[in-house]
């Protein structure tokens, strides 16, 4: 029986993913904890929520962007019902600290007089009782709480101890949270005991254990675990704060998703954010505006963290070829051309990483009828990958529709051009669509760097994006960035797939009324000992989702 080179690799869509990442956010000064408790400890977490005057206004807005007004107004209903005596116009605040090595949170509600409040809610919580000192005391559901005026705050607490650990102005500990966000979160990790954290190490180290124990005996394995432990362990002993929030941005027209690592300063962690700056790149041209979606990114390396990668290559390759020999069914001869192939592949990637720096652009252009990307990204020795590349390609199997490569076809500057090509089969009707009868793929090689293009006019629009990289560049941008929109995608699956048209039709017309096209952005950068990250969700892509949830016409389905 013929095989068919697609019925092997089929290929059924096109989709765009980014990835992302942990970690980051604006103004992450301004949240550094300076605040302490009476007894000059800090909070092991804070957790802010807006104010019910800011989340009610966003979630009718949101909800109202939706398509869903009426949910926006329940919720107004419901604060209505409950915030009577709560001033609604500061955020709501919980601290927590550890007593006695144990989490004991404080809620930090904004009233003047909590009493007028727990004597409205009495007959769904029962009596409150009052202590000589005047702390009140409420049981529910078998649970105490102690609550306490303070101030223009009211504090509550499972433990009376632990109410006077909050000084009278609890808002600084709220600082760069409160109103900025409708909810943050902020994790200081050295506010936990290394003791504490010892035994979260210990435990984890024997989870380890006893699951090694239950494998097959494999060193290779074991050398990765065990790195991937000890990477644990430096992130749990250096880790210094974490930090998450989420705002609905009215003015700003989308909503925001920040967080934020920071290492402690002079560890090795801290050492190896410390080592990532913004560099030149011979890829920012990916950064266009009029691009359906790209993601750039240009940083340096840090000795610690080139050691690091080093090593998990390594463990890496080890528990590879540990797999294959463990595999027993590949004669000793194909074990080792892998190996060989592996060998080279890996030791390309290790002497990329010890230059220090990593680069890559990639750019996606769509639209009705046009779908074309170009990547490119570092490499130490584009020789050495464009050899490999034509070794691999004589070990692809003689069957019928195979890929076609052709090497060295031609130059463009210093970079080589190569070019794989395969015939799309006649039912795969919106592959057609987007690449023609036949699928190209257009690969350039340089002395560092690779470069790939795919799609209609991808063989131009990658001399373009070489000619690029060769314009001034002096690196004055973030780590890495993101951006997509939604519109362009859309309008490109309704001209290859007249079956989805009439349901993305409304979800267009949606888009094209807006001024973002339903734009996602993702902005990562290097702070002090530590990394953030911005994710930015345009007002536009929360009414494409209203208006695909809207009831279909009759005849629709």
């Amino acid at each position: 029986m013929t095989k068919k080179w697609f019925a092997i690799t089929p290929i059924r869509t096109v989709a765009s993913a980014a990835v992302l990442m942990a970690a980051m956010v604006a103004a992450p000064v301004a949240r550094a904890q300076t605040a302490t408790f009476t007894d000059g400890t800090q909070p092991v977490v804070v957790v802010s929520v807006a104010s019910i005057s800011k989340l009610t206004a966003d979630v009718n807005h949101v909800t109202t962007l939706a398509g869903q007004p009426q949910f926006g107004g329940i919720f107004a209903m419901m604060t209505g019902m409950y915030a009577q005596g709560i001033d609604t116009s500061r955020p709501i605040g919980v601290l927590v600290p550890l007593a006695g090595g144990m989490p004991q949170p404080i809620v930090v509600l904004p009233t003047s007089d909590i009493r007028s409040i727990l004597k409205r809610i009495e007959t769904q919580t029962g009596p409150v009782d009052e202590l000589d000192d005047g702390t009140l005391v409420l049981t529910v559901n078998r649970n105490t709480v102690f609550i306490k005026q303070n101030g223009n705050n009211a504090i509550a607490a499972p433990s009376k101890d632990v109410l006077g650990l909050v000084p009278a102005d609890p808002s600084a500990f709220f600082a760069g949270m409160g109103d900025d966000y409708n909810v943050a979160v902020k994790l200081q990790v050295q506010q936990i005991p290394m003791e504490l954290r010892n035994v979260a190490i210990d435990s984890m180290r024997q989870g380890f254990e006893q699951a090694m124990a239950n494998q097959p005996d494999n060193e290779a394995s074991r050398e990765m675990a065990e790195s991937s432990i000890e990477q644990l362990e430096q992130l749990i002993r250096d880790a210094d704060q974490l930090f998450f929030g989420i705002n609905i941005n009215q003015e700003g027209r989308h909503i925001a998703l920040d967080a934020s690592f920071t290492a402690v300063p002079g560890s090795k962690l801290a050492a190896m954010y410390g080592g990532q700056q913004a560099i030149p790149s011979r890829f920012a041209s990916v950064i266009n505006e009029s691009a359906a979606a790209y993601l750039h990114s240009a940083t340096s390396i840090s000795p610690e963290a080139i050691t690091q990668a080093k090593s998990s290559l390594g463990n890496a390759t080890t528990m590879i070829r540990g797999a294959i020999e463990a595999e027993g069914n590949m004669p000793p001869q194909q074990i080792e051309e892998i190996e060989q192939y592996m060998g080279r592949f890996f030791a390309i990637i290790t002497e990329s990483i010890e230059e220090g720096k990593a680069d890559m652009g990639l750019m996606v252009n769509a639209g009705t009828d046009k779908f074309n990307a170009v990547l490119g990204f570092f490499i130490a020795d584009g020789e050495d990958f464009a050899a490999l590349a034509k070794d691999l390609a004589t070990k692809v199997p003689d069957v019928d529709d195979a890929p076609r490569f052709s090497f060295d076809v031609g130059k463009h500057g210093d970079v080589t051009m190569h070019l794989i090509e395969a015939d799309i089969p006649e039912y795969e009707h919106e592959l057609r669509s987007m690449f023609g009868d036949t699928l190209k793929v257009h690969i350039g090689t340089a002395p560092k760097a690779i470069y790939l293009a795919i799609g209609r006019d991808s063989e131009g629009v990658l001399n373009q994006f070489i000619d690029a990289g060769n314009s001034s560049d002096n690196g004055n941008r973030p780590l890495g960035q993101f951006k997509m929109k939604l519109m362009p995608f859309l309008e490109l699956a309704r001209s290859v797939d007249p079956r989805v048209a009439e349901k993305l039709e409304p979800i267009i017309a949606s888009l094209n009324a807006s001024s973002d096209k339903g734009t996602i952005t993702m902005v990562t950068d290097s702070i002090d000992n530590g990394s953030n990250v911005s994710i930015k969700v345009g007002e536009s892509l929360i009414e494409a989702i209203g208006a695909s949830m809207k009831p279909q016409q009759p005849g629709q389905f």
